[in-house]
């Protein structure tokens, strides 16, 4: 049987960088990059961070490779309430994919029961609409806002970390004594590999919930953090529950350690109702909110305002009577044309899920009586009726979570020989 053994963990950087030292067996090599291994970050000495508790952002990251190749962890210390955790989630990834037959794989040598002294609440902050709204909900409770540099913002990537940790200093609504960060590669220690395990699409389908959650138990002992958000991406009757996604109420609420609790905030909302909720929080309180919607490289200040996540939030908030500058984006003067442009040619490869967020901007837009007006009210409200009757299930080739045998081939060819992606950059 092909293993992963943890042989150690050792603390650099004054007590705030945990390494991870781990062996992988030769089978299973090509899947992680060893020059690469996986590490996580924080803003303060996590050195006295028990063992059972500190293995925790390796485990949420390693558990699922390991499944997929059936491959046995081998680790001396956990914390009992995460090992049993870590088979309910196994469990309900094997309902998501009934193909594959997970096994028990988790050698621990000693089990040990841990407390965290405290009950401060945090909440995952990528500065987006669902962390922005779910904040707003339970600005009462002074949550601890916890971002991760390695997640939506490469690790390499300092510019566009340096610009989000600058734009969180300059949000009013946020109290900057609140603020912690953490850096870890959850996306750079294995390779390509891991993503042809589910025929693309890992770090969303698999990754992103145990990963994110799973990385703050260090800080989450320090701090005295017993109890997590983490916002919804997904609403509750949108989802398709037989399809995997990596965070959700069925994932998410079960990551537990010690006596912590995980709250997977904001299912009951979609995304129209948070657009609502966040204009009437502004509206009510008068402190203005910058969204951070969009990680495109065509973004020069907080957002692109093009791509097709920025016109959707737009169009939203236009929706919803507002006006989306004051919200972090500038209007593109072809609003609408960019709008009817998704839905034309036979180029449209949108999944069930981007379909959703596009049909509920459908029912919100024909309920709505009033529209913040960008220019001419009488031509946009007619290019808002041509939306409107759109019939999205013709239009929209739904592919779900399958991709075409030519995006893998080009995904492939992308990461086997990136010299050659090099070179065509050069030449064009």
């Amino acid at each position: 049987m092909e293993s992963i053994k943890l042989n150690k963990i050792s603390y650099t950087d004054d007590g705030t960088k945990i390494c991870y030292d781990y062996q992988v067996s030769k089978g299973i090599q090509k899947y992680f990059d060893v020059n690469n291994k996986f590490y996580a970050k924080y803003g303060q000495n996590v050195q006295d961070t028990p063992m059972g508790l500190a293995v925790i952002p390796f485990l949420s990251n390693i558990m699922p490779i390991s499944w997929f190749l059936n491959a046995e962890v081998i680790i001396e210390e956990l914390d009992e309430t995460f090992f049993n955790s870590l088979v309910s989630l196994k469990e309900k990834f094997n309902e998501y994919f009934p193909n594959k037959d997970f096994k028990e794989n988790l050698k621990v040598e000693k089990l040990s029961e841990n407390k965290i002294e405290g009950n401060e609440t945090a909440l995952l902050f990528s500065g987006g609409l669902d962390s922005f709204e779910s904040y707003t909900r339970n600005y009462d409770l002074n949550p601890v806002l916890i971002s991760i540099h390695g997640a939506d913002v490469a690790i390499e990537d300092t510019k566009r970390w340096n610009d989000f940790v600058r734009y969180n200093q300059e949000e009013e609504i946020v109290k900057k004594d609140r603020l912690f960060y953490i850096e870890a590669n959850l996306r750079e220690f294995y390779t390509y590999q891991v993503e042809l395990l589910v025929n693309l699409g890992w770090w969303g389908k698999v990754q992103h919930g145990m990963a994110l959650l799973g990385v703050i138990a260090p800080m989450g002992y320090q701090l005295g953090i017993d109890k997590i958000l983490i916002a919804s991406s997904d609403t509750e009757g949108e989802i398709d529950l037989n399809a995997s996604w990596g965070s959700s109420p069925f994932i998410d609420e079960k990551m537990r350690w010690a006596n912590s609790e995980v709250i997977h905030d904001g299912y009951n909302f979609s995304r129209t109702d948070k657009t609502d909720n966040i204009v009437s929080y502004v509206n009510a309180k008068g402190i203005p909110i910058k969204l951070r919607v969009c990680y495109s490289e065509r973004r020069d200040e907080y957002n692109c305002n093009v791509c097709e996540k920025c016109q959707r939030t737009i169009f939203g908030l236009i929706l919803s009577g507002a006006n989306p500058n004051d919200y972090g984006f500038k209007i593109p003067d072809t609003l609408y044309t960019l709008i009817l442009n998704n839905f034309t040619g036979n180029s449209v490869t949108m999944d069930k899920a981007v379909k959703y967020l596009w049909k509920s901007l459908q029912i919100k837009a024909e309920n709505t009586d009033s529209f913040f007006v960008i220019n001419d009210r009488e031509k946009e409200e007619k290019q808002i009726q041509e939306f409107i009757r759109l019939d999205l299930d013709q239009i929209i080739h739904t592919t779900g979570d399958v991709y075409t045998r030519t995006q893998r081939i080009k995904f492939v060819v992308r990461n086997k020989f990136p010299w050659l992606l090099k070179l065509y950059k050069k030449i064009t």
